[in-house]
Order: structure tokens, then sequence, then C-alpha cells
């Protein structure tokens, strides 16, 4: 034992230690700069060791014989890639702060001040060791310094981020003045009637409210609309219809000024949807405009095909992933053209102390060979690489593309390379890709998982101290698959029809005449438990429906019952799954919605027990179908028990009803795909920013497009008379 003990602690054996040491801190905050693809659950375990990493790597560069200018060069480098990681994960915390609870955003604002003090204070630990050593070589010395500047720049960029956002956002209020008077404004042109295709009549600011002063306000506490309009007059405020016009100006083909057009729209409705996360309540909501924006300027074909409400929607989201995720709070404070320099300034002496020092022939190790020069190049090359990274990806964002926009509509020139000086390489007008939208959806079926037990995930949990979250028992995640665009298009029909008067399920069932006999099956205590009955019910359609088909002809069925069937199982397993892993964003309460869950995995694995296969699963619903049959009243078939039968029962009884009510297979598919799609769109609306903003760090979530359509279209909350207006006859 003293023998192991001796060399662990020679010099050779505590080099290594340390050489390890600073590997493994460069590679897991290089994982938290490019974090887009990295789980939000290994994230937190990532950012949580960086700290206790850097701080033992810093430790032992201070202990002992390391006070060579080359070990003093790997701490230096390690500040500058953690502060480039506080730049980017740590903005995701941004988002909780601002629109958390009252407590929840104290323990955030704290948690965040923490970890910048104690960066501060790894880099005042570097700088001492930085004055003690002595340099031999001034490439290492000019590097180091250089290193050390910018971590410190970066980190009171960071400070200035944190006190920005214990402060109001001047803009959104300037903003939300504006549109409370904008109807107004817009009713003193009499000539100007809406129209949401050519966005006439619709004056959201596209750009420059940062330069509108505050108003005064009448007795009603409105601002006055005089003031309001001279300032919204002004050069520097430029509107969405400005920016329409001045797109139809450009010499391009109409696809590329679709494309710009919705991407613009996109960039003014953030604006507008970023009011909620300061709790302001949007004047547009409920607005006949704004209803006919989405209906009408959103869901038609033009000459991009019939998904620009998508790509509307989407746009908004990538910039709220930006604001919230990818932002390089340096290069917003110090600007473009200042944050470049810097960087090449860096990345140039970082590069030169490796070629003038690390490689250079006149090199000489100051520990017998033993002081890691190939380390010092890795080290040189991963930081260099990160900022240079870090900088062409600013250049690239969306807000040089919009702000190039705002710059050309604003001073009336035509997108030209001169005029686009800040997108020169860009010869399109065509907007960026947008690159984090995964555009797939999980799908989860109650059936089949109801008997899955989670103990190898629920180990991890434990061994990361639960910082990764543990899984509930049937909670079997599966991967993310692409959404069929034809699902999209189903969803945006059944919203353009609805005229957004949105019903959880009742419209669907009466306009077919099934609202008496169903009508017990939209009336459970709970959403989330109409949810899992409908989604247990659709699944056992389809599982009957596949094996009937087995004993048939092949083509049978038309394009348009597949359809049906598609657009019917495809929302129904999402809608599941949203109650399996994403409870938030429905409307029961979280705890509410988990418990029901529970439950209806404990009440399947009691039923069911035994059935693992899909026919034998069949045959045990049918079995307690026919013994709920006594309770099912005979005038209009309705359930006299539901509401205090299990989930599998009141499935079971309406798959039952469903195929005795509708015994043709292709109008039962057609009956099921229109109430999905309605009662997804009743399930959108939401106050919770919360969640829909967090869900965006995993690639984002289908419900959140449909929350910022029905947003858009000014309906914030599900309305609560409508459905005892539906159930009548």
């Amino acid at each position: 034992m003293g023998g192991i003990t001796q060399i662990l602690g020679t010099v050779q054996a505590r080099l290594v230690r340390l050489e390890v040491v600073v590997l493994v801190s460069a590679f897991i905050l290089t994982v938290l700069v490019l974090n887009r693809s990295v789980h939000r659950g290994f994230m937190g375990v990532v950012y949580s060791m960086s700290y206790v990493v850097v701080s033992y790597a810093v430790g032992l560069i201070q202990d002992g014989p390391f006070h060579g200018e080359a070990f003093v060069l790997w701490a230096a480098a390690l500040l500058v890639i953690q502060a480039s990681a506080m730049s980017t994960s740590e903005t995701k915390a941004l988002l909780l702060i601002k629109s958390a609870g009252r407590c929840e955003q104290e323990c955030g604002h704290a948690q965040r001040k923490k970890l910048l003090l104690q960066h501060v204070l790894q880099t005042g630990l570097v700088l001492w060791l930085m004055v003690n050593t002595r340099s031999h070589n001034p490439w290492y010395q000019a590097a180091i310094w250089a290193l050390w500047a910018l971590s410190l720049l970066k980190t009171a960029a960071q400070i200035v981020e944190v006190t920005r956002a214990d402060r109001p956002d001047p803009s959104v209020k300037a903003l939300h003045e504006y549109m409370t008077v904008e109807e107004d404004l817009i009713a003193e042109n009499s000539d100007q009637r809406p129209d949401p295709v050519t966005m006439q009549g619709y004056r959201f600011i596209f750009h420059g409210e940062e330069t509108m002063e505050p108003v005064n306000h009448d007795q009603d506490g409105r601002p006055v609309r005089g003031e309001m309009l001279a300032q919204s007059a002004a050069k520097s405020v430029v509107k969405i219809d400005q920016v329409y016009r001045w797109i139809q100006q450009q010499p391009y083909s109409d696809v590329e000024k679709y494309r710009a057009m919705d991407f613009c729209l996109g960039f003014a409705l953030y604006k507008l949807l970023k009011r909620r996360l300061y709790g302001c309540d949007p004047a547009e909501a409920g607005s006949t405009k704004a209803r006919d924006l989405v209906l009408t300027g959103f869901i038609h074909a033009g000459a991009t095909g019939p998904d620009a409400a998508f790509r509307i929607a989407e746009a908004e989201l990538a910039f709220f992933y930006e604001f919230f995720y990818t932002r390089n709070i340096a290069l917003q404070v110090l600007g473009p053209k200042t944050y470049i320099c810097v960087t090449v300034a860096v990345a140039c002496l970082t590069i030169s102390s490796v070629l003038f020092g690390t490689l250079a022939p006149t090199y000489r190790p100051l520990l017998s060979n033993l002081d890691g020069a190939i380390i010092t190049v890795l080290i040189v090359v991963v930081t260099a690489g990160l900022e240079v990274y870090q900088a062409v990806a600013g250049l690239s964002s969306n807000w040089r593309y919009v702000m190039a926009v705002y710059r050309c509509v604003r001073d009336d020139r035509p997108w030209t390379k001169r005029h686009r000086r800040h997108l020169w390489w860009k010869e399109s007008i065509t907007p960026p890709e947008i690159r984090y939208w995964e555009d797939k959806v999980a799908q989860y079926v109650l059936l089949k998982c109801f008997h899955h037990r989670p103990w190898k995930w629920n180990i991890l949990s434990w061994l990361t101290l639960y910082l990764v979250e543990p899984r509930r028992q049937g909670q079997k995640r599966g991967r993310r698959k692409p959404l069929p665009p034809e699902v999209k298009r189903a969803v945006l029909l059944s919203l353009k029809h609805s005229h957004c008067q949105l019903s959880n399920g009742v419209a669907t069932l009466r306009r077919h005449r099934l609202l008496p006999r169903l009508a017990w099956a939209c009336r459970l205590p709970k959403l989330t438990d109409q949810i899992l009955a409908w989604h247990v019910a659709t699944t056992a359609c389809e599982w009957d429906h596949n094996a009937r088909r087995d004993g048939r002809p092949a083509g049978r069925a038309t394009a348009g019952d597949e359809l049906h069937r598609l657009v019917a199982t495809k929302l129904s397993n999402y809608c599941a799954y949203l109650v399996a892993f994403v409870p938030d964003m429905l409307p029961d309460p979280s705890y509410n919605a988990k418990r029901v869950f529970d439950e209806a995995v404990q009440q399947a694995r009691r039923q069911l027990e035994g059935c693992r296969e899909e026919s034998s699963i069949l045959a045990k619903l049918q079995e307690i179908e026919e013994a709920e049959w006594p309770n099912l009243l005979q005038e209009g078939g309705a359930y006299e028990r539901a509401g205090s039968a299990t989930v599998i029962q009141r499935a079971a009884v309406l798959w039952g009803q469903l195929r005795a009510a509708v015994p043709a297979d292709a109008r039962r598919w057609e009956v099921l795909a229109e109430f999905w799609a309605e009662f997804l769109l009743f399930l959108a609306p939401s106050d919770n920013v919360d969640i829909h903003g967090r869900t965006l760090s995993d690639g984002g979530e289908f419900m959140t497009q449909l929350w910022v359509l029905m947003a858009n279209a000014g309906v914030l909350e599900r309305p609560l008379v409508m459905q005892r207006q539906l159930w009548g006859e």
C-alpha cells in the first residue's frame, strides 16, 4: 500500500493526473458549448461537474512543481472555455428566472450569481498563478494574458446580463403600449381595410421599438394616442406592412419572397409573443383581426405550399430559442466587429504560442519531458476553434438577417451586396435555415407500455443524485419520429373549419350525430381522463383494424381512409405521450395528470394481467365491455358510472360504442381523425410559458407550435361556457 502511495505521489504521477483532469475539463466544457443535441438531464450533470473539475485542475497547477508557463496556459484556456459555456448553457436558466414564480425567480437568481462568483474567484486564482510564474517565452506570455483578458471580458458580459435580467425590458413595455392603441391607429385610416395576406392594415412593429420614448397616459391608464402615433410614425420604427411592401419590390422569385415575408412576420410576432414572458396581457386577444391573420393569412397555399402557418411558427420559436439558449452575450455587448477582432486576435496569439513555443525547435520541457506538449497543443486548438465557431455562429444568426432587412427597409434601399454589407456572403433574400427545430414527435401507446418497469434508468438517476429525472412505472420512451405533413395539415384544416371556436371533441360528435351516445366520454372528471380513455379506444380500433385487414384482400382501403387512420393514431399517441412525459403542457395541474397516469398504469396491470399480445388485450377489452353493459343507460346509451370507472373500463365501453354507432371502418376513422385534431387544438392554449420554453432545448414539441398559432390568433385560453352550449341538441 505504501508503494502505491509513493508511486501516486511522484511528480510523474501527479503530472499524468493533471493532464487527465485538464483533458476531461476541456471535454466537459466543450460539450456545454456545443449543447444543441445534448439531453437536458445530462447537461445538468455536466454543468454541475464543470466547476468542480476546473477548480481541481487549477488547484493541481497551484500545488507542487506545476508553475511553468505551459501549465498556466492550460488554466487560462479552461477559464475561457468555461466562460463560453456560461454564455450558452447558463442562459438556459434565464428562461426559468424570467417566467417562473416568485420563489423560483429568487432561487434562480441566487444560483446564477453563485456560479458567476465561483468563476470570478477562479479568474482571480489564475491571475495569481500568472503573476507568480516566470515566463521564458513571450508568445506564451502574450497568449496567457490574452486568454485571461477574454475570460474576464466574457464574465463581465455575463454580469451585465444578470443585471439586465433584474430589470424590466423597456422595449417590451413600449411594444405593449403600442399594441393597446394599434387598432385605433388603423381605424383612423378608413381606406386601409386589414388584409392578412398582404399585411395591409396590420401595423405590427417589426423593429425599432427600443427608440420609442415613454408617453403620457390618460385617466384610464391607456397611452395617449396622439403621442403614440407620432412616435410610431418615426423613420426608425419599421412596421411589418412596410417590410411586406419592400420585399414585394425586390427582384426575386415568388418562392424566395414568400419565405422572406414568412420569416419577417415570424420575427414581428415573436416580439408580440415575448410580452407574455413579462406578464403582459395581449391587447389583441380575442380580436377578429388576430383570428383572420391565422385563418386567412397563415393557412393558405401561396407560392411555397400549404405549410406557411408552421413556417411562421417555427420562425417565432427560432428567435425564442436563440433569445434563451444560444445568444453570445459578449457579442451583443461589444458589437459584432469588436467581438470578431478580439476573437481573431486571441486565436492568433494562442496558435502562435504553439507554433513559436511548444512546436518550436528551441522549446525546452520544464519537467524532464513531462510538461505535456501534446496537451498544450490540444487545449490551444480546442480553445481557438471554439472561439472562431462562436464568432461565425453569431455572424450567421437569424438576428443579423432581420437586422439587415430592417436597415434596408428603414433607409429604403434594395437588397444588394453594397447595402447589406453585414451579410455580404448572402446573395438571395431567402432567410437562413432553421436548424434547431427537429420537426419530430414522440409516440406513446399505453396498451404496449403499461408493464414497463424502468429500473435501469432509475439506477442512472440514483447515481447522478436525481439530476437525471427518474422514470415512473409504465414510462417507456421511444424515439422521436418525423410528423407526417398530412397530419399537420389536418390540424390546420380543423382550426380553419372551427373558426377558432375550440371544443374538446364535442363539435365532432355533434357533426356526426354521435353526441347523445358518446357525450359521457367528453364529460369525464379531468381532461387527462378523457385523453387516456379516447387514446386506449383509438389503439383498440387500430389493432382490431389491423387484425381484420390481415384476412382481407389488399387494396380495400382508400387513400382517404388511410389518411384518417394515420391522423387519428399519430395524434392519439402524441397526446398520450404528453400525459406520460410532458404533463405540464396539458390543462390539468401537473400533479393531477401524473396521478391519473400512474393510476391508469396500475389499473391496466390489474385488469390486463397476463395479456402481452394485441389479440389477448383486445379479447380482454371485449370481456370488460360486456361486463359493463348493465351500466349503460338504454336511452342514448350514456355510461352511467363513467365518473367512477377505471381508464380501461371507460376505454372498453367507448370502443364498443364506437363500433356499434359507426360500423364502417372508413367513417369511424374519419370521426376519430376529426376528434383528435379538434381535441389537440383545445389542449393547446396555455399560460405556462415556462414549459414551452424549456422543451425548445430538446428539439421542440408540436404542441408548442400549436400554442404559438393559437396565441397569434388571439386565443389564449380554453372556453368554459361553450361546452354547456354544445351538449344540448
